[in-house]
């Protein structure tokens, strides 16, 4: 187990077989390759002007100003790699390169200084500690190429110090503790690699969890909406039945009427012509209400439907209003009196399936939360920047421990069966919040219910009503 786990720690590079990690390290290395060029640049100049404000030494000036240079160099490089999509592939190896060359030009710009100057040559190891934990916090490095960087910093260290001691001065040559530093730090940089790759690769499968558990929220909504799509479906049969009765019957027994004043009129005495004719007159009025009814009742009912619709529409809410309380269940309308208070607003851009499928859902909550004497008021209003539909009750209420959950989606046990609790609340108030408006919900048990929508007006100004209801 121990070896596993090691190996994971220590060789984690398979993680990147998968090509959204592998695709989250590149973006990352891009990321880390600017800004340990702006890290570069600015760190080399702001030491250049720290050390000659607090130690002035005017010999090592030349030397100094070069270092900056040359790694000011470096740093641009490094954001120019960084900008160019095909070279910022290989970001981590640029890094790696980067980093050696600065730790080569500040260890020699050290000794020179040393060979020149009467201060101790105390600063390489800081040097050298600054380069490596800014490389293995910024850049997403795989703990071998830590273990390497740490390697070639020492060889690096120790060739130029042997070099040192041969062209510059006399004792410069590689010292033991430094030489012990530096593995110290190599293996303590290549833990610390180890652990915060492993903490990228968990943020990352976190993230992707995350993903999953919405796509699979969204799914589960998506059901839920087909089932009570389903169920709103059969409801709006029978109330399309129930109201569709009243204008059919009067059609049928209309065109009866009709038909049997035509073979009459074909008979007729002069002077009973004109009577007759007054009285088809009239049947031909009322045949053009009764389908005048049913052409508004098909109009609700391809309103109504559709729910899955994604189509963006100019829509008034006062007209989607009132189909959805046209086409409540004649089950739940008479548990109620229903009343609508409707004022003046503009049309909105919306979704006009979804927000008929919200508003019949809460309609029918309150309708069904009073005892068969209550009343529910529905009613639109215009609040500054939003439109506001207000839907009230004087039923039961809801207790405030009931309320405190009300939109969160749950599981219930049913009767040894397991159902769902809220989710048309929860799905109502996604769709209301995909719109850009929001629900809200007060409730006093025993005194009713309030719900408010609110819809913001955005875009909405500028659509004509006379032309919305040309279309």
């Amino acid at each position: 187990m121990w070896r596993k786990r090691f190996r994971d720690y220590a060789f984690p590079g398979g993680a990147e077989r998968d090509q959204g990690f592998r695709a989250e390290i590149q973006r990352i290395g891009r990321l880390s390759l600017r800004f340990l060029g702006l890290v570069e640049i600015g760190a080399s100049l702001f030491m250049l002007l720290a050390r000659f404000l607090v130690a002035p030494e005017t010999s090592t000036l030349t030397i100094r100003f070069r270092q900056a240079l040359m790694i000011s160099a470096i740093g641009v490089l490094d954001i120019a790699a960084s900008r160019d999509r095909r070279i910022s592939l290989w970001s981590r190896s640029i890094a790696l390169a980067s980093a050696l060359a600065v730790v080569a030009i500040l260890i020699w710009s050290s000794f020179v200084v040393a060979a020149q100057s009467t201060a101790p040559n105390d600063f390489i190891p800081g040097e050298i500690t600054m380069v490596l934990l800014f490389a293995v916090t910024i850049v997403p490095l795989l703990p071998m190429q830590s273990l390497m960087l740490g390697t070639g910093i020492g060889i690096i260290y120790t060739l130029e110090a042997l070099y040192a001691e041969r062209t510059l001065l006399e004792g410069l040559g590689p010292d033991e503790n430094y030489m012990l530093f530096i593995l110290m730090l190599t293996l303590l940089s290549t833990a610390l690699t180890a652990v915060v790759y492993g903490q990228r690769r968990a943020g990352y499968e976190h993230h992707r969890e995350s993903l999953k558990a919405s796509d699979d929220l969204r799914k589960a909504q998506t059901r839920i909406l087909l089932s009570e799509n389903a169920a709103s479906l059969s409801r709006l049969a029978a109330a399309v039945s129930h109201e569709m009765n009243t204008p059919l019957g009067a059609l049928i027994s209309t065109v009866d009427t009709f038909l049997l004043l035509a073979s009459r009129q074909a008979t007729s005495a002069p002077d009973e012509h004109k009577r007759l004719v007054r009285l088809q007159g009239d049947l031909r009025r009322s045949i053009q209400e009764s389908a005048q009814r049913i052409r508004e009742l098909i109009g609700r009912m391809q309103r109504f439907t559709n729910l899955d619709q994604a189509e963006e529409q100019p829509s008034d809410l006062n007209a989607i209003v009132t189909d959805v309380t046209a086409l409540l269940d004649p089950r739940d309308r008479g548990r109620a009196q229903i009343e609508t208070r409707l004022g003046e607003i503009p049309p909105i851009v919306c979704r006009p399936q979804q927000i008929s499928a919200v508003l019949a859902s809460l309609l029918r909550n309150a309708v069904q939360a009073v005892d068969g004497t209550g009343r529910v008021v529905v009613s639109t209003a215009r609040r500054k920047s939003v439109i506001e539909i207000r839907i009230e009750d004087n039923g039961r209420g809801l207790s405030a421990e009931e309320m405190k959950n009300i939109f969160d989606p749950a599981f219930r046990e049913s009767g040894g069966r397991m159902a769902a609790g809220n989710w048309s609340m929860f799905n109502s108030r996604q769709i209301i919040r995909q719109h850009g408006g929001d629900i809200r919900m007060d409730s006093n048990q025993g005194k009713g219910t309030e719900v408010t929508v609110t819809l913001p007006l955005s875009g909405s100004a500028e659509i004509p009503l006379a032309s919305l209801m040309r279309s």
